[in-house]
């Protein structure tokens, strides 16, 4: 099921991603606020006789926190409201794109959904790390080899595109149905379009057990990755 195109491994890649991880799980985290506030405290109480150092201090870290604060809100509410609604027609293929062990679930149910209403006469799973086991758990439905494939290789979302793309286009595959998480739909969207698909859109929610603080480092380093991407040129045509 899984056809594998020519992958281009860099380690510098998947040690980036994993560096972004953490760094938000690190600036997100209601402590980081908190340590903020106190250490502003102390230099303002320290410098509190030295006015222009004091406004400069309070400036920069007011400045800080609300950036801070607006991160997870634009990847929230900001980024998924560009995303057009489900059109309800039909494609070549439904994709789905892997973000984790815990989103599976999510996602094999919605393609299930997608693939049941006739949307598409095929599943297509993209991501080195959850391929595998995304398109295990579809096989084990009683799915057809004509039905189902995939590639593990991508670890980035514009990774996702280009390997998509090397499989999908020499088949013919032109429109798709794109299923991941709502912060991460814009940009992937603009990824797939960028290597040639036609794209619909179907959002995969947020399993319950995902806390709020979970839900804040997604969307938080979403909104630093599609400004990263927008910076690049990533959703710039490949074709």
């Amino acid at each position: 099921m899984l056809k594998p195109p020519a992958c281009v491994t860099n380690d510098a890649i998947e040690e980036w991603t994993e560096f972004t991880w953490g760094l938000m799980n690190f600036l997100i985290h209601p402590a980081v606020a908190i340590a903020i506030v106190v250490a502003v405290g102390v230099f303002v109480a320290i410098n509190w006789k030295h006015q222009r150092i004091r406004r400069w201090i309070t400036g920069i870290s007011l400045s800080l926190i609300a950036f801070l604060i607006a991160l997870p809100v634009i990847g929230s509410y900001g980024l998924p409201s560009f995303v057009p609604a489900d059109s309800g027609e039909t494609a070549d293929a439904i994709v789905v794109l892997g973000r984790g062990e815990d989103l599976l679930e999510s996602r094999k149910r919605v393609a299930l959904e997608l693939f049941a209403a006739g949307r598409a006469p095929l599943i297509f799973v993209s991501g080195k790390s959850d391929a595998p086991s995304l398109v295990e758990a579809l096989e084990a439905e009683g799915f057809a080899k004509n039905q189902l494939e995939g590639e593990a290789c991508s670890r980035t979302t514009a990774e996702n595109g280009k390997y998509t793309a090397q499989v999908l286009m020499p088949q013919q595959v032109k429109r798709v149905i794109l299923v991941t998480d709502p912060p991460h739909m814009l940009r992937s969207s603009l990824v797939l379009r960028s290597v040639g698909f036609e794209v619909d859109h179907r959002m995969s929610p947020f399993p319950p057990s995902f806390s709020r603080y979970r839900r804040q480092v997604f969307a938080a380093r979403e909104t630093i990755s599609f400004a990263t991407y927008g910076l690049l040129g990533r959703f710039r045509s490949k074709r």
